[in-house]
């Protein structure tokens, strides 16, 4: 079976999340934008689930991988970014629950809105292969009785990716990814106009390098 994420246009995924009342592109935007100065300008990074590029214009490290499993998705990245990233950007078409997918060597992993899709074993499985020194990811946390998919004219066409998604605990990842060797430096919660909240966590290898 086909996975959902290559059933939903880029142009209704980014218009939907960037309704007034949704605002979560306008926020990862920003969240990024302080995810990129983790690192120094000498590193290089990987962002997991980069579908259009939303926030790339932030990057001026040496090297970024953008990976999805939409091919469609990362064709119109390459062309937004034609000219601006072209010496830095390195597209990879992988789906991440796949067995064989690997991440390439970095030093920085960025997963926003992602884990929710693949689950924290999966996730901490891909981590503890690539090693990288560094990883931030934003979860959405869905509170009360709100629905996963936002309200706005595009949410139908989001919900064949509904069935993907399970909730992240907090507790759960920090304890898996203690396990594999990184410790929980940051935690930082962002609000959204629906009540919804977008929460940072920032991990930091424990090995010595």
């Amino acid at each position: 079976m086909e996975n959902p994420w290559k059933q939903v246009p880029l142009s209704s995924y980014e218009l939907h999340m960037s309704q007034k009342n949704v605002a979560q592109l306008q926020i990862l935007n920003k969240i990024m934008e302080k995810q990129f100065k983790v690192c120094a300008k000498s590193s290089d990074a990987a962002v997991l689930g980069v579908a259009g590029g939303n926030g790339l214009e932030h990057c001026h490290l040496k090297k970024v991988y953008g990976i999805d499993i939409n091919p469609q998705y990362l064709q119109a990245c390459a062309a937004r970014f034609q000219g601006s990233l072209d010496s830095q950007l390195e597209l990879w078409e992988m789906d991440l629950r796949e067995p064989f997918a690997k991440l390439p060597k970095v030093d920085l992993v960025l997963a926003n809105l992602l884990v929710e899709y693949i689950g924290i074993e999966i996730f901490c499985e891909k981590i503890a292969e690539a090693l990288p020194k560094h990883v931030s990811c934003v979860i959405q946390k869905v509170t009360g009785d709100l629905d996963f998919v936002s309200r706005s004219p595009y949410q139908d066409q989001l919900q064949p990716i509904g069935r993907l998604h399970s909730d992240i605990d907090k507790a759960k990842l920090t304890l898996k990814m203690r396990e594999i060797g990184y410790s929980l430096v940051l935690s930082e919660i962002w609000a959204l106009p629906d009540g919804k909240q977008l929460l940072r966590l920032d991990y930091q290898s424990n090995m010595k390098i």
